[in-house]
């Protein structure tokens, strides 16, 4: 006779099996690829860029820090403003006190365990099956697009967003399906992509706008459902309030070089023989360079997985689900093909259609993982299952790093040094990839280079003295006898001040040549610095007080779920 209290020891101890598995494949991860520094994932300067300011940030005081000097000449770049920083805030507090990529690597670490324990615990609530739970979320954080991003891209951002995508979807499975009081887990998960990374956000609310047509019926047959969506989305606006706010702000407020892209995604998606080789990618991997990127795709293992639909004949609530997600992993599948139409769509800012792997490895990691389970009738045979993946899934590391090894040795063989030594020049487009966060005015970053920390005048008479450019503030002495605009060696964004010792303030605008321009009116002293904007500052205390009114209304709610059971 099988008791509660044993049901519920033996449901520990699977757990616990579980976890210890994710934290050795993740070890393995970590341990056996190395350091990201010894090869150089394609955008690993960039991030790691990022990192160090935010750290230098947090010892300096600063935090949070909108404008990075460090690069384009001491011009500013604003990163921040584009790319969020919260989720990687933890891990340069730890970088304060030890080795700047060893805090990167514990990044790394952290989140493929919450990524796989989000997995997890998604599908277990929705399946109610440790063994499609285990499974999913193996074959899930350690998919070979999932291990292409972590290194031979090193796309951060979406790396880490894998972690959140699981949350989103339990929070839309409760509300269009289960219990819709829980619609805060998709604020939740919402809110963290959103910090992490805006082009997955935006990529993850194609998926919900999917989903919800597909189960529309559902929520139209309880239209209280879609006042909890619709709340979800209102908390999920409030929470992220102090990035999404500045963020529109400087969109709004320019013009930046991002919106220049010609058809990237065109150029970018995949062809048949392409995608194919991505199939196989994981334990097979083309030579010829035009192949490249299909290590950008699925895997063979997930393949197998969700061809196990063949052999499902079971008619319940739960294999419709997991056809659902199957439907949507081939629809996303389809997206990433060259049949798609992207040189038709004004999307060009996606860059890459095969970003949209994440989403077909998460629903084909759902759909194959339940087909597996339904087919597996013994314990016996459910601990071969597993243990096969978990061997298949270490060779694919093994395999996938070797390839993304041979590739950026090749590439580091053939490419001068300058692009791999760290130090941001002309030379390696100071490391900003397609510096698509330059105001379009600036005519190229060439232009900056060879200008210098010159400061242009209006006219030749007016006289600048005692000029000083430390680190975000330019200070100067203006003699002239007429209106006069200064055009200064800073990139222009919405936030500048000038002000003289008498607190004075001048008016800050943008030059010809994208940069920031003062007007004075007299002769003075002048200073310019970053002071920020209003709506910057506001969008705090809006994100803090919405969070904390978010954990309170959860606390009240568990409480009175307790009391009245």
């Amino acid at each position: 006779m099988i008791t509660l209290s044993s049901e519920k020891t033996t449901i520990k101890k699977e757990f616990w099996v579980f976890l210890a598995t994710l934290i050795f494949l993740s070890l393995f991860m970590i341990l056996w690829c190395g350091p990201l520094s010894k090869y150089l994932g394609h955008d690993f300067h960039f991030h790691l860029i990022r990192f160090n300011v935010l750290i230098e940030a947090i010892k300096e005081g600063t935090y949070p820090i909108y404008i990075d000097y460090g690069t384009l000449e001491g011009y500013g770049y604003f990163t921040k403003a584009f790319y969020p920083d919260l989720t990687i805030l933890p891990f340069a507090i730890i970088g304060t006190v030890i080795e700047p990529i060893v805090a990167y690597n514990i990044m790394m670490f952290t989140y493929s365990v919450l990524c796989g324990l989000f997995m997890y615990l998604v599908v277990n609530t929705i399946f109610k099956n440790f063994f499609a739970a285990f499974v999913s979320a193996i074959v899930y954080t350690f998919s070979p697009y999932h291990l292409f991003d972590w290194y031979n891209r090193a796309a951060l951002g979406e790396s880490i967003s894998f972690a959140f995508l699981p949350i989103i979807f339990l929070g839309l499975y409760h509300i269009i399906a289960g219990d819709y009081k829980k619609w805060y887990i998709l604020s939740i998960g919402y809110s963290l992509i959103i910090y992490t990374h805006l082009l997955s956000s935006f990529l993850t609310f194609i998926a919900t706008v999917f989903l919800l047509l597909i189960c529309c019926k559902l929520l139209f047959k309880e239209p209280k459902r879609i006042q909890y969506l619709l709340l979800a989305a209102g908390v999920t606006v409030l929470v992220t309030a102090s990035y999404l706010l500045p963020m529109f702000e400087q969109m709004l407020s320019n013009t930046f070089y991002y919106s220049t892209n010609e058809n990237v995604p065109g150029q970018m998606k995949q062809y048949p023989i392409q995608m194919f080789w991505g199939m196989l990618n994981g334990f097979l991997y083309p030579e010829d360079p035009f192949y490249m990127h299909s290590v950008s795709g699925t895997g063979p293992l997930l393949i197998l997985l969700i061809l196990l639909r063949f052999f499902v004949k079971e008619k319940t609530v739960l294999r419709k689900i997991a056809d659902l997600c199957l439907v949507l992993g081939l629809i996303f599948l389809f997206m990433v093909s060259s049949y798609f139409p992207w040189g038709r769509l004004p999307l060009d800012f996606v860059q890459f259609p095969w970003r949209l792997y994440e989403f077909v490895v998460f629903f084909f990691a759902i759909a194959g993982a339940y087909y597996l389970s339904v087919l597996i009738k013994t314990k016996k045979v459910s601990f071969i299952a597993v243990s096969a993946i978990v061997i298949a899934t270490t060779l694919m590391m093994v395999r996938s790093d070797s390839n993304y090894k041979n590739w950026q040795s090749i590439v580091k063989r053939q490419a001068p040094y300058y692009y791999f030594n760290g130090i941001p020049s002309i030379e390696n487009q100071y490391l900003l990839g397609m510096a698509e966060y330059i105001p379009v005015k600036v005519p190229s970053l060439e232009f900056i280079n060879e200008r210098g920390d010159e400061v242009n005048t209006t006219y030749p008479n007016t006289e600048i003295s005692n000029f000083s450019k430390n680190k975000g503030l330019i200070s100067f002495n203006i003699k002239t006898e007429a209106l006069e605009k200064v055009e200064l060696p800073y990139l222009y964004y919405k936030g500048y001040k000038a002000v003289n010792k008498a607190k004075e303030e001048f008016l800050v605008e943008e030059s010809d040549h994208g940069l920031v321009q003062v007007e004075v009116t007299k002769s003075t002293d002048i200073e310019v610095y970053y002071a920020g904007t209003i709506i910057q500052k506001i969008s705090w205390y809006i994100t803090l007080l919405s969070i904390l009114g978010l954990i309170v209304y959860i606390i009240y709610s568990k409480r009175k779920d307790r009391i009245s059971v």
